[in-house]
């Protein structure tokens, strides 16, 4: 796994020098499951079976990622095509400062270079980044000397984008860890937006 990450890193011209030794050092200093938490929690399922249904209790675990507990979390809103597309064009509009909104882009830059961005509005921030190099939890200056653009307050709504939505909920997750609290996840992606 670090091998895979790190060459990804390397592979990525849109990252600085430091950005891509940060995220090395994170890699060999910290485990994928040392940043997983479980919270179990009781679920009651109904079972049917041909002759009998049977209720039975089980118990679901949830990871989250750092400890945080499911119910601090702030609520995720999930949005389609067309709310993306007004949120983009607001953006076009009036900028981050009137619209409120930084759209981010969570993809790979490999996979952002095949099927381009949703709009020139739209920043690039791959997922892995955020997760291991902590990149929220940097300084303005160091967030945008390794990221190219100005790093999101803690008052402005996050818009993640992904290919399918998966990997913008696990955004809208870290971001939540942050201490963001307006935070937007784009269910179609890049699959919906492009096809």
């Amino acid at each position: 796994m670090r091998l895979s990450l790190t060459k990804t890193i390397l592979l990525s011209s849109s990252m600085s020098l430091r950005a891509t030794r940060a995220f090395t050092t994170t890699l060999q200093s910290r485990s994928i499951s040392s940043l997983i938490s479980t919270t179990n929690t009781p679920t009651t399922t109904t079972i049917f079976t041909r002759r009998h249904p049977t209720t039975q209790t089980t118990t679901t675990s949830r990871r989250m990622f750092g400890g945080m507990d499911p119910s601090d979390m702030p609520p995720i809103t999930r949005i389609g095509k067309q709310a993306m597309e007004e949120i983009l064009q607001d953006v076009a509009e009036g900028g981050r400062e009137e619209s409120g909104y930084v759209v981010i882009d969570v993809r790979g830059v490999d996979e952002i270079n095949f099927t381009g961005k949703l709009s020139q509005d739209v920043e690039t921030l791959p997922l892995p980044y955020m997760m291991q190099a902590g990149a929220l939890n940097m300084d303005e200056e160091d967030f945008e000397e390794n990221f190219g653009f100005t790093k999101p307050s803690l008052d402005e709504t996050l818009v993640f984008t992904c290919k399918a939505g998966i990997r913008s909920m696990s955004a809208c997750q870290v971001a939540a860890m942050c201490g963001y609290t307006n935070l937007i996840s784009y269910d179609g992606g890049s699959d919906e937006w492009f096809s």
